[in-house]
């Protein structure tokens, strides 16, 4: 059976279930009503934000987002691929390299040349086909990475 990657603006009955691993991920030490609000307002259909889930079968194993912003520090670079994130039972199957396509095919859909992510992971994103940008500082006093993939090659 294989993963297929859709919308959650189109099959919001996921909706929880992002939720919960996005607040359990990044948002624990905030309300998971903060991390609900934010969700149901980056789920669009034909425009950023968009929200993507990844199914084997009918059941949800990953997720990640399609902001245009991802760190308040950095205005000036947009569109992110942001909160990308697979159940750890499903990991080891290629699924993030699926749900990074997914926002590559709709950044180049919409017109973008370019697109970020920040992540604190070494070596992953580089073996995707990202380029590391700078380290750049989070609120919390230590640092993330920045990344960029040039979507017109």
């Amino acid at each position: 059976m294989g993963i297929q990657i859709i919308n959650l603006a189109d099959r919001m009955e996921y909706y929880e279930t992002v939720c919960q691993w996005i607040w359990k991920q990044w948002a624990s030490d905030k309300p998971i009503e903060n991390v609900r609000y934010a969700v149901s307002h980056n789920s669009q259909t034909d425009r950023v934000p968009m929200t993507f889930v990844a199914l084997e079968g009918e059941e949800a194993v990953g997720t990640v987002s399609f902001w245009m912003n991802d760190l308040s520090f950095r205005q000036d670079l947009s569109p992110w691929l942001a909160c990308l994130y697979v159940s750890e039972e499903h990991r080891g199957k290629g699924i993030p390299r699926e749900l990074q396509n997914r926002v590559i095919e709709e950044a180049k859909k919409l017109g973008y040349n370019e697109l970020y992510l920040i992540t604190t992971h070494d070596d992953y994103y580089e073996r995707s086909g990202w380029d590391f940008i700078e380290r750049a500082p989070k609120p919390s006093g230590d640092f993330t990475k920045i990344y960029r993939k040039d979507l017109t090659i």
